[in-house]
């Protein structure tokens, strides 16, 4: 391990995003979060958008930095689009994070993400950051030439990508090689990763959304899940220290780590500040916790 590699990595463990489900336990989670810790709340197909922006506005009031996730489809029309922008005004949210969601049986005022990101950055809304999702390992219902064309639209408008959470970091480097080469994106990555979650639901998870080449990887090396999970639980430790020197190259514009906590907050975290001892960070970037 190089002294580079503990710097880049190490300042991506030191302020990375965690994404919390808005689900009866997520409060109770959230507050296993350092003080302005970055946390992205997902959409509930159950609650929609307005039940996002209400628990985001709930986490930004426990001094955390909330990024509210808007599903496109699920906004019925702009009146309700300006409704939730003047909710998470009022509450001081200003970062979101657009994805398309699922197609309803009603449509909504919004066919795409690209739709709402071009709507929200013409809207005049103070917003301090648009994010956008990216599929190094493609889509489930998309192809991948879909998938370009897409990104490739809102990266114009958006201040960042996240990639879809993954376990084979080579898979998710080469699409970005490829994507900066060819598509000319250039919008800063947040590498999509588990936390320390159950063996059982992340695998559940990972087959559900379709993770091609991460579950290929698992199952061609099916020797190598000993060195993945610890006991029950899924530790990303293999994978960070795979995409360590990555986070050293500046042509890749890796921005820092998406921590999918799937709820499992606390120890999420507990191995979060276990990783920053081991990369030496207090003496390479600071303070252990990164949000001080």
């Amino acid at each position: 391990m190089t002294s580079d590699e503990k710097t880049g990595m190490g300042r991506a463990l030191a302020r990375p995003d965690f994404e919390i489900m808005p689900i009866k336990n997520g409060l109770d989670a959230a507050r296993n979060l350092p003080a302005g810790a970055i946390a992205t709340v997902t959409c509930s197909p159950d609650q929609g958008v307005d039940g996002t922006v209400e628990f985001a506005a709930k986490l930004q009031a426990m001094n955390l930095t909330a990024v509210a996730h808007l599903a496109a489809r699920r906004i019925v029309d702009r009146n309700h689009l300006d409704r939730l922008l003047t909710r998470m005004d009022d509450a001081g949210v200003r970062h979101v994070f657009v994805i398309a969601g699922d197609r309803t049986d009603t449509p909504g005022a919004f066919a795409s993400g690209y739709e709402l990101v071009r709507t929200l950055r013409d809207s005049g809304a103070e917003l301090a950051s648009i994010g956008v999702p990216c599929y190094p390992e493609g889509h489930g219902f998309i192809d991948d030439a879909t998938l370009s064309q897409a990104l490739v639209a809102k990266a114009e408008h958006a201040d960042y990508m996240v990639s879809q959470i993954c376990f084979n970091a080579q898979s998710t480097l080469d699409w970005l090689r490829r994507t900066r080469r060819e598509s000319g994106v250039s919008l800063p990555l947040y590498v999509g990763i588990p936390g320390v979650v159950a063996r059982t639901k992340l695998i559940n998870i990972a087959m559900r959304i379709g993770i091609g080449d991460s579950i290929r990887f698992l199952r061609k090396n099916a020797g190598l899940i000993g060195g993945l999970i610890s006991g029950s639980k899924y530790r990303p430790d293999a994978l960070i220290r795979d995409l360590a020197a990555a986070f050293d190259d500046r042509s890749l514009n890796l921005a820092g780590l998406h921590i999918n906590t799937f709820n499992q907050v606390e120890a999420t975290e507990a191995w979060r500040q276990e990783q920053l001892k081991a990369w030496h960070m207090e003496n390479a970037v600071g303070d252990a916790a990164g949000y001080d």
